[in-house]
């Protein structure tokens, strides 16, 4: 979100705080997040990269409260955390760089885990850095 509006103009959206969120999410009916509103989109800095730490910076901001804050039910350690903050922005930015027209560019090497072990009958992936760990 934030990562799409530092790459397509000149917009920075204040994404706020846990205790103070400037943003909305609509859930579609299998619960995921379907529409997300933003309450503060203004103008910001002309140049690219800019735009980009700026965004970052506030995305990381409210995904490491998020995070830490997140209740699971499998075992999951602050690395796991944070890391999982770092990936979802790189995916955000490539996808923001490739509709830009700027090219999709290096796949994103995962610092974490998709917990796609945590339903049943399911393992890691292949590429799953909790199985880097155990070497």
């Amino acid at each position: 979100m934030s990562a799409f509006a530092a790459a397509t103009g000149p917009w920075r959206v204040d994404l706020g705080t846990l205790t103070t969120p400037l943003l909305s999410v609509d859930l579609a009916p299998g619960l995921y997040p379907e529409r997300i509103g933003f309450l503060a989109v203004e103008r910001a800095e002309a140049d690219l990269e800019v735009r980009v730490g700026a965004a970052r910076t506030a995305y990381v901001r409210l995904g490491r409260e998020i995070a830490t804050a997140y209740d699971v039910d499998v075992k999951m350690s602050s690395r796991q955390r944070l890391g999982m903050v770092e990936d979802l922005w790189e995916m955000a930015l490539r996808e923001a760089r490739a509709a830009t027209g700027a090219g999709w560019g290096p796949t994103v090497e995962r610092r974490s885990c998709c917990l796609i072990y945590a339903l049943p009958g399911c393992h890691e992936c292949a590429g799953c850095p909790r199985l880097a760990d155990l070497t």
